[in-house]
């Protein structure tokens, strides 16, 4: 019994104590999100359109985005990918001329950070160019030969036929053979 009355007593002076004051409030800035730039995602979207060849789709992107944030250093950005999109050769509206255009516009603009690669991708279009022109000069080259080829067989044909007709003139008037 003198268990219980401590353990009553403990309990008692436990309760008669003061609650403890809860730490004192301090305010705690709430963190500021730094905000996504337009571009990345801009970009991602564009080189989706790419890939399912929607390159229209992209251009017109690219020109909004230009719209957007003129003077920005993310809209000379456009500028090149714009530019680059015209020299893919997957592009339906493809032109080395169109591309050429586009690229030197870029390199004239005065915030264009990507001169080396514009630079490289207009060398690329030289060498294009001359590629093919050379090749549509031995294309025609070749075709001018066959044209000939075929010429000279015919000429050679209507020969052996007029000399086939002779031979079978002659063989007539000399007529059968006289037993």
């Amino acid at each position: 019994m003198i268990g219980h009355g401590l353990l009553v007593l403990a309990l008692l002076l436990g309760a008669c104590r003061k609650p403890a004051l809860p730490p004192p409030m301090v305010d705690v800035p709430t963190p500021v999100l730094p905000v996504e730039p337009p571009w990345p995602g801009t970009l991602a979207t564009v080189v989706a359109a790419v890939d399912a060849g929607r390159y229209a789709s992209a251009e017109s992107i690219l020109v909004a985005f230009e719209q957007a944030e003129a003077g920005a250093p993310s809209a000379s950005e456009s500028v090149f990918w714009r530019a680059l999109l015209r020299a893919d050769p997957r592009n339906p509206a493809y032109s080395p001329a169109s591309a050429r255009a586009a690229l030197d516009g870029y390199l004239a603009s005065p915030g264009a950070t990507r001169r080396t690669e514009a630079t490289v991708l207009l060398q690329q279009l030289a060498i294009s160019d001359s590629l093919r022109a050379a090749y549509a000069g031995t294309r025609a080259a070749s075709e001018q030969r066959e044209r000939a080829r075929d010429e000279e067989l015919q000429r050679l044909r209507d020969e052996l036929q007029r000399t086939q007709a002779e031979l079978d003139r002659i063989k007539r008037r000399l007529g059968p053979p006289k037993p």
